[in-house]
């Protein structure tokens, strides 16, 4: 008999109503689901947005999207985690766009074949949405541009 563990990821926009709520929930409850032998566990966390390397594990059993729809770097964040790493999407983006670059590159890296040191990083101009300077403000961390290039160009040789 196992206890496993599995993180929830939300990814969120402007809204502070359910996800407030749903977190409540799964810590008061702490949900034990027995399948066979093993006890599923969970806990739950919002998700940042931050430069990401396509070969980087995600840490998420599955991911609650609402904000894909409209912001890039996540939407690619979650065809990647997807692809490569087979976390459970709510509002999987593939159902309604797919930026073939790094999705191919998801693809190809998941068969095996070699492709380029790859890094998405969050807009420079950001785009024409409402709703992007409050995510913004909460959820995308800094980051030095120089230092991804330093990280991907040692990770390279």
């Amino acid at each position: 008999m196992a206890d496993q563990r599995h993180l929830l990821g939300l990814l969120l926009g402007t809204e502070e109503d359910w996800p407030s709520a749903f977190e409540s929930l799964v810590r008061r409850l702490e949900p034990a689901l027995r399948v066979g032998r093993d006890t599923h566990r969970f806990d739950v966390e919002r998700i940042t947005i931050e430069p990401f390397d396509l070969r980087q594990t995600s840490r998420y059993s599955l991911v609650v999207d609402r904000l894909a729809y409209w912001y890039f770097v996540p939407r690619e964040w979650l065809k990647k985690v997807a692809l490569l790493d087979d976390v459970y999407l709510l509002n999987n983006p593939f159902t309604f766009q797919s930026m073939e670059k790094h999705a191919a590159y998801c693809a190809m890296i998941r068969l095996g074949l070699k492709v380029p040191e790859t890094w998405l990083v969050p807009h420079k101009q950001p785009p024409d949405n409402a709703r992007f300077a409050y995510t913004a403000s909460k959820y995308n961390r800094p980051f030095d541009l120089r230092e991804v290039a330093e990280r991907s160009a040692t990770r390279s040789t």
